[in-house]
């Protein structure tokens, strides 16, 4: 299933690189997107968000050919996360990231995340509906609505995260598929930082003549085709 995607991202204030990353699959029986968050206090978290997301999107794409449920595909995945790990951490002790994957199949799709990069549909208006919780202090009973959350500092403070010095703890979400959804994944450089106003500025032009926050600016679209 062949979609449209569109990939903008932007250098905040606090690191010197951007440490933001994405990557993507698409193979006749099932889709993959990724994107990654590396923290900007812990040195070389951009280089494992960018490692994570290699070694996921190559684990995937030898993945058997032959056809699996989403049940499936999600398993492999997660066996994916947890040999990633193992692989990353002598090279990246103190590292650590946020990431987020959707896997589209031709009925289904879901996503798996751990930490503050969530998942959202744009409808036709242009309104973002955010569909996965942020894994954070702040959202710990995982109600609270991203805009209510984006003004809290505690938001920065995550309870789940890529990372040697923690147990992972991915949350998996299954969504109901259907032709011409338009899905985004961002980090919260743009769903925190940004206003409504600024967020549809980025996803239009894919920059902004200034950082109106500290932290990278990132999200990828991804429009289905029609059936």
């Amino acid at each position: 299933m062949r979609a449209t995607l569109h990939w903008h991202t932007q250098l905040g204030t606090l690191t010197t690189d951007n440490r933001d990353a994405c990557a993507h699959i698409e193979q006749a029986h099932a889709s993959l997107y990724l994107i990654a968050d590396g923290s900007s206090s812990h040195p070389r978290s951009g280089e494992l968000a960018t490692a994570l997301l290699a070694a996921l999107a190559q684990g995937f794409n030898h993945l058997p050919a032959t056809e699996r449920n989403p049940e499936q595909l999600a398993e492999a995945l997660l066996q994916l996360i947890d040999s990633s790990k193992r692989a990353l951490r002598d090279a990246h002790p103190q590292a650590a990231c946020s990431y987020l994957l959707l896997c589209l199949l031709a009925d289904a799709a879901f996503s798996i995340h751990e930490g503050d990069c969530c998942l959202g549909l744009i409808e036709p208006s242009g309104h973002i509906s955010w569909l996965s919780p942020a894994h954070c202090a702040a959202n710990w009973q995982g109600n609270l609505a991203h805009a209510e959350l984006a003004q809290m500092p505690l938001r920065h403070n995550l309870t789940r995260c890529f990372s040697p010095r923690r147990p992972s703890n991915p949350e998996i979400n299954h969504w109901p598929l259907s032709a011409n959804q338009h899905w985004l994944l961002a980090t919260d450089g743009f769903w925190a930082g940004l206003s409504e106003q600024q967020q549809q500025r980025f996803l239009h032009d894919g920059s902004l003549p200034a950082p109106p926050t500290d932290d990278d600016i990132s999200c990828m679209s991804i429009i289905t085709p029609p059936t």
